[in-house]
């Protein structure tokens, strides 16, 4: 239930990605992050989708060494048996956090057009805080990936 009081209906809706990457459940979006009621399946589905596509473009390079180690589906080699497959399951989980936490800060950035009543204007004033809070984990997830940490230095 949303803090409006509204039931939340969970959107049985798969997201396909590229056959590389793992898919998406709008249903395990919804529940793992906690989103308000507020928001139409449709809009849920769009940000996944545009999150999916971003990050899946800020891990091309990731990809092609995966697939040149022979990795045609990082899901379907994710197990439990091996250090190497428990190495994909981890790769595959963070790539879960990237994409669900860059769509949640897409949307907290909606939430104030979403609902119409006094506290919009409190949620709005809040929002870029807890937006960049999440595109944060997302980023960090996606340099994970990348074999980097959270900071960068170069020798200028």
């Amino acid at each position: 239930m949303s803090f409006s009081g509204k039931p939340t209906t969970f959107v049985e809706q798969i997201i396909e990605n590229d056959g590389f990457w793992p898919n998406f459940s709008v249903a395990e979006f919804q529940k793992g992050y906690r989103l308000p009621a507020e928001y139409l399946g449709e809009m849920l589905a769009a940000d996944l989708t545009m999150a999916m596509i971003e990050v899946n473009t800020d891990l091309a390079a990731v990809k092609t060494k995966l697939l040149a180690a022979d990795v045609s589906n990082l899901e379907a080699a994710a197990g439990v048996s091996t250090p190497a497959e428990w190495a994909y399951a981890h790769k595959a989980i963070l790539y879960k956090r990237a994409v669900y936490a860059r769509a949640k800060a897409s949307l907290l950035t909606q939430f104030a057009t979403v609902t119409r009543r006094e506290s919009a204007e409190n949620t709005a004033k809040e929002l870029p805080e807890r937006s960049e809070t999440f595109l944060a984990f997302s980023q960090d997830a996606v340099r994970l990936l990348q074999g980097r940490g959270r900071i960068s230095v170069a020798l200028l």
